[in-house]
């Protein structure tokens, strides 16, 4: 009995903790989510960029080399883009990330259609890799596939998106 009421109280912690989304925030979610007619692929960017970037409020990551709404690692996106790893070349594509939202967005979904062949459709596998890679086993490949359930299963639930 203890343990179902601790599932409860657990329960109601996590679906009554609101994204915080405002209506700037959900205008900007809507028009990711109408990029794609791939209903989970809209979901994932959507939940992406909520993660990442707390829908665009945060979209330099130095330490990391991450940028744009979707934090892509710039090293992965010259990779991507079949272009020469240069100090000029990852501040052009830095720059292009945090500036140019198609290009981030477009960025997103290829290295999400990449991971999802790679897992053969597994989106729990697809978003830990779009964090950690082929490390996506470990821990923290774990953690933040769970995450972005969490965020999508909030997204239906609480913002009908």
């Amino acid at each position: 009995m203890k343990v179902f009421f601790y599932l409860l109280f657990f329960s109601t912690l996590l679906f009554s903790n609101s994204l915080n989304l405002d209506s700037k925030d959900l205008i900007i979610l809507k028009k990711i989510k109408s990029l794609s007619t791939d209903k989970m692929l809209g979901y994932s960017l959507m939940a992406i960029a909520i993660k990442e970037s707390n829908i665009g409020k945060y979209v330099v990551n130095d330490k990391t080399n991450d940028y744009g709404l979707f934090q892509a690692n710039i090293k992965t996106v010259l990779s991507r883009q079949n272009v020469k790893d240069t100090k000029a070349n990852r501040m052009l594509y830095s720059k292009k990330l945090i500036n140019d939202v198609s290009f981030a967005t477009a960025n997103a979904i290829i290295e999400l259609e990449y991971w999802k062949k790679v897992h053969k459709n597994n989106w729990a596998k697809t978003w830990a890799s779009y964090n950690t890679g082929w490390r996506y086993k470990g821990k923290t490949g774990f953690k933040y596939a769970n995450s972005i359930f969490e965020i999508i299963k909030k997204l239906k639930l609480e913002y009908k998106l």
